[in-house]
């Protein structure tokens, strides 16, 4: 995941602060993630049964949803196993809003999902954006809590001025750093979620969307896209 550095001082009040920020930088992956999650169609025929030889049985025996490598992209399929649940699956496909169904091939449905509408979109945007604006004031909130801290042990003589000095440009640096991470993971998820028609909150937003594609993101942008299978048993 990703990484803050300490260029300046790594005196243990940074330190701390550091491991801190990325911890939540972590969390704030995790949030995002939930954000327009994909879970829903996954559990599309999770309490769903069907009768089959006279007798009830579960949907998801017979039929699983399978989002493909990105979950936001704008179809899915449904892997069909046995030939007489595909009636069951087209009605509870519909009466989900999936409308456009191709069944051409019995073994595997392609749905299309509806196209968001502008407000549907504004929704996704204005969640991503409040969600990162709560790490924001939590990144905040560490860098403070260490500076108070760091101002503390001046006064009984913990750390002489030259060091506290570079612990506070450390700290100003790391929140820097935290805080364009966190920008740049929202706009990587508003991407995912709405596409590049997206408008930006001033000209920095812009700025650091060129580089949602650095190498540095790679892993949190696939962590963004994961979903995981609920558990058949709750």
């Amino acid at each position: 995941m990703l990484k803050l550095s300490l260029k300046k001082s790594d005196d243990s009040y940074s330190t701390a602060a550091m491991e801190r920020m990325v911890d939540e930088i972590s969390g704030l992956v995790r949030r995002l993630n939930d954000v327009g999650s994909a879970l829903a169609i996954l559990n599309l025929f999770h309490r769903e049964s069907v009768e089959l030889e006279g007798k009830r049985r579960p949907l998801r025996d017979f039929a699983d949803v399978d989002l493909g490598p990105d979950p936001t992209a704008g179809t899915f399929s449904v892997a069909i196993h046995n030939p007489a649940v595909i009636s069951a699956v087209v009605n509870i496909l519909k009466e989900n809003g999936y409308i456009n169904i191709d069944a051409s091939n019995r073994s595997k449905l392609r749905v299309v999902k509806p196209r968001l509408t502008i407000q549907q979109e504004e929704d996704l945007e204005n969640e991503v954006k409040r969600v990162a604006k709560g790490s924001l004031q939590k990144v905040s909130a560490v860098k403070a809590d260490a500076m108070q801290r760091l101002t503390a042990a001046i006064k009984v003589e913990y750390i002489d001025a030259p060091t506290a000095q570079k612990a506070r440009i450390q700290l100003d640096d790391l929140f820097d750093e935290a805080r364009k991470h966190i920008m740049i993971l929202s706009l990587i998820r508003r991407k995912q979620l709405v596409g590049g028609g997206m408008a930006f909150d001033g000209p920095e937003e812009e700025a650091l969307y060129r580089r949602i594609n650095d190498s540095q993101y790679k892993e949190v942008t696939a962590a963004l896209l994961e979903t995981k299978m609920p558990d058949m048993d709750d």
